[in-house]
């Protein structure tokens, strides 16, 4: 308890630093009951800032593979009007790809309807990163599509 109380506590410095995301991914995937959901919650409030961090990103998809919906909300309020700024980091692009894989439907139509109506969009197929988060979006909503019209074929 004293180690969960100090992730906790120190979680923002443990997520930036190499071995402490390491440590602190542990502490969330293997806390229970309210230790967990204080470390997630507090955690989880530094996410747009974590995202664009190399260790810290990791942090934050270890959140959004929980599929905690209220967590998910949080994060996703905190991305809201910058996934294009996103999508354009090496760590945080990877944030958004998760984000396009775990978030709830409302959320993911968000992210696609803020990337696709940015009029940067042009510039974001051929950036180095979020071309590959474009990529992602395309086929994430082609199996929704699909998915919706198949009980129609």
């Amino acid at each position: 308890q004293i180690i969960f109380a100090a992730a906790v506590r120190y979680c923002y410095q443990l997520a930036i630093h190499q071995h402490g995301c390491c440590i602190l991914q542990n502490c969330i995937k293997y806390s229970t009951g309210e230790l967990r959901a204080e470390l997630v919650k507090q955690t989880a409030a530094y996410g747009y800032h974590l995202s664009m961090d190399a260790y810290g990103n990791y942090v934050v998809q270890c959140l959004i593979d929980l599929k905690d919906p209220s967590i998910n909300t949080t994060l996703a309020s905190q991305f809201r009007g910058n996934y294009v700024e996103l999508s354009r980091q090496k760590s945080s692009s990877h944030v958004v790809e998760k984000c396009l894989e775990k978030f709830e439907e409302e959320h993911q139509a968000q992210i696609i309807y803020e990337l696709a109506s940015s009029p940067e969009f042009e510039q974001l197929l051929q950036d180095p990163f979020a071309n590959y988060v474009i990529k992602h979006a395309l086929e994430l909503s082609k199996v929704s599509l699909y998915q919706n019209k198949k009980p129609n074929l």
